[in-house]
């Protein structure tokens, strides 16, 4: 986090619905949301890219800020997927990296992605060498806003990939508003959020134990697929 930003801490008494209010979403796309926003506090474990598609003036770019400024309040987005090694170093040395207008995922910046979400280790040259070192990377969260569709993805990152796809606005609000909103309800927001944590980190380890002895359906992001167990078990409706 920038050490020059200072956000509003979190309040207790919140609800994520003021979110939800602010965002185009449906209850299928709300419910992609927030076990992706609780898995993104966890920075020990791979986390999924959020994939928001949707057709112009749906409001992707916002949404994927706000959600990003929800995890780090220090997020720039990138804006175009990099194709360049220093572009991705600089994206990679983010806690949440945010892409926008994103069309198509050539098959590099797929592999790319994949490493981005899951973390795990790098083979790097040392600094004036030709000496290789293996650097242990952790997973990043990250998102993508464009008009890919998930039959647009190799096979790999679709299973990396959480799909949330946005109708366009017929009445869209002036941005400065939504901003301003969100700004006023954040502390809220959060406290909601981190009280969400606090019930899913305390169900993980019988789910991790239920996971071990089979008794929960297999998954490439294991963790993700237990948050979204435990938040069904924690709060039922899921309206948080």
């Amino acid at each position: 986090m920038n050490p020059n930003t200072e956000p509003l801490p979190p309040v207790s008494g919140g609800s994520l619905t003021e979110l939800r209010d602010l965002l185009n979403v449906t209850d299928e796309s709300w419910a992609s949301i927030v076990p992706w926003l609780v898995t993104g506090l966890i920075p020990e474990i791979p986390r999924p890219l959020l994939l928001l598609t949707g057709e112009h003036c749906s409001g992707k770019s916002v949404t994927a800020r706000m959600l990003a400024n929800l995890l780090d309040p220090a997020v720039v987005p990138f804006g175009r997927l990099p194709h360049n090694d220093d572009a991705w170093r600089a994206a990679e040395a983010a806690s949440v990296a945010v892409f926008d207008n994103v069309t198509r995922i050539p098959a590099e910046t797929s592999d790319r992605l994949c490493h981005a979400v899951t973390g795990g280790t790098t083979v790097r040259r040392a600094l004036y060498t030709d000496t290789p070192v293996p650097t242990e990377e952790p997973s990043r969260a990250v998102i993508l806003a464009g008009t890919l569709v998930p039959e647009e993805l190799r096979g790999d990152l679709v299973d990396r990939t959480v799909v949330v796809e946005l109708q366009r606005i017929t009445a869209p609000r002036p941005e400065s508003e939504l901003w301003e909103a969100f700004t006023e309800a954040r502390p809220r927001i959060l406290g909601a959020l981190l009280d969400l944590l606090v019930a899913v980190l305390g169900k993980l380890p019988a789910l991790r134990e239920k996971a071990d002895r089979g008794e929960i359906p297999a998954h490439r992001l294991v963790d993700h697929a237990l948050v979204i167990v435990a938040l069904e078990e924690a709060v039922p409706t899921r309206n948080a």
